[in-house]
């Protein structure tokens, strides 16, 4: 298993209006391509960001399931709105090691 972390960082006062976007549009969309593992708000450090944890099973999985939904009817649409809130995004790549429980 692979794991992806992204951290948006939406502009100031966004958050709240990308997760209800996530939760009314972008989940039901994303749940057939993309595992979420947990999604979280940082309640300190750097404001006005979200975490979002997805599995796969290894890049190659990732990358076809990317594909697949960009896609998807009503997704480009639905991205280029939420990326409006952003101010910044970023991907990390993240392989459990042995000590892990979600190894």
């Amino acid at each position: 298993m692979i794991y992806e972390l992204r951290i948006y960082t939406c502009k100031p006062g966004t958050v709240g209006q990308i997760l209800d976007m996530w939760e009314k549009e972008g989940q039901q969309m994303l749940a057939p391509y993309f595992k979420l593992k947990g999604q979280w708000v940082a309640e300190s450090g750097i404001c006005n960001r979200i975490y979002s944890l997805w599995e796969f099973e290894d890049m190659n999985h990732r990358n076809e399931m990317r594909r697949q939904l960009l896609k998807h009817p009503g997704f480009m649409e639905y991205l280029e709105r939420c990326r409006a809130c952003y101010e910044e995004q970023e991907a990390i790549f993240l392989s459990p090691t042995r000590l892990s429980p979600m190894a």
